[in-house]
């Protein structure tokens, strides 16, 4: 029975990673205005030609926009993974503990150059607002107290959301001449990225994924009760901290280079959950894949909807995400 179970595990992870190659191969050469075609990727590897237009248009523009955004659904999977196991709250994620919000609100500030925000890095300044975002909600909301009541802080995540959400419209009517395109990024866009956004993203990823795998086994032990993880050597003060870093340095990069992509970091720890473990040894890079085939296939659909036009990928996860947050609500009222 245990060797079925854990070859079961493996066919799904198996199946996960197949998932998410075959999105990647297809955003490669899909949708596009050029006849692009599989065949342009094999030759790509295996006999690059500088003359070759199709093998420049993947190389250029579709490789780092997959590999982007491939990264960026990872980020926000695991991250949603994390809060939902520091909080114990099924319900938490970047988008609803307003963390999503406030790196896009002094992201939009520091982009119409508003006071000291004018001279700051915008990776600095995502990181602060996604920072403030997430402390307001968890003052407001009691997340800081032992029984927190879920409720209690998805509502102050509901009221923070809103406060930010109207900054940030009120630096789109400020900054006029760049609305449209700051309004493009706030919608969630993967059309901007190239070589240099994925040479900005991966290494603070990397370094954040180092480190949401230090705190698994924190996760797994207080998942039994802060007391009991306490008793079993767990500091659980410092867990938090590990914890809380590591979600800003995943939300804040991908904020800063796609805008904010909603619902990821609440849907992938969910499926995730579904389909493998509660350990957050395997929670975690399972969420962290399901969150980026979701980022990829919801980019190729974006694509698709009105070609030649694109839609902003963060709209494609609200529709997708919307309904699923709906269920999980009715879920737990029954």
């Amino acid at each position: 029975m245990y060797l079925d179970t854990k070859r079961m595990s493996y066919l799904k992870a198996l199946a996960l990673c197949s998932v998410l190659l075959i999105g990647f191969i297809i955003s490669l050469y899909s949708q596009s205005e050029f006849l692009l075609q599989v065949g342009d990727i094999w030759r790509l590897i295996s006999a690059p030609d500088d003359n070759d237009i199709n093998q420049q248009i993947i190389f250029a523009l579709r490789l780092p926009r997959s590999l982007v955004a491939c990264m960026i659904g990872l980020n926000l999977g695991i991250a949603g993974a994390l809060m939902q196991g520091l909080t114990r709250n099924p319900l938490a994620s970047p988008t609803l503990f307003a963390i999503n919000s406030g790196a896009a609100c002094l992201m939009a500030l520091n982009s119409i150059g508003f006071a000291v925000l004018t001279h700051i890095p915008s990776e600095v300044a995502t990181f602060c607002g996604a920072l403030m975002g997430g402390l307001l909600v968890f003052l407001l909301g009691g997340g800081l107290q032992h029984n927190a009541n879920p409720l209690r802080l998805v509502l102050a995540g509901i009221a923070i959301n809103g406060l930010l959400t109207s900054l940030t419209r009120a630096a789109l009517i400020i900054a006029d001449d760049m609305a449209y395109s700051m309004l493009h990024w706030l919608s969630g866009s993967l059309s901007e990225v190239d070589w240099q956004s994925w040479s900005q993203l991966w290494p603070v990823s990397l370094c954040a994924c180092l480190l949401a795998l230090s705190t698994c086994r924190g996760l797994n032990l207080t998942a039994l009760g802060e007391q009991t993880a306490s008793s079993l050597g767990i500091n659980t003060s410092w867990l938090k901290i590990r914890v809380c870093l590591t979600v800003l340095l995943f939300t804040s990069i991908s904020v800063t280079l796609t805008g904010p992509i909603v619902f990821v970091g609440l849907i992938a720890p969910h499926i995730s959950r579904a389909l493998f473990s509660h350990n957050y040894f395997v929670l975690v890079p399972t969420s962290g894949l399901i969150g980026g085939a979701l980022v990829c296939w919801a980019d190729l659909l974006s694509r698709g909807i009105v070609p030649p036009a694109e839609t902003p990928v963060g709209i494609v996860t609200a529709l997708i995400g919307t309904p699923f947050f709906i269920y999980l609500v009715l879920r737990g009222k029954s």
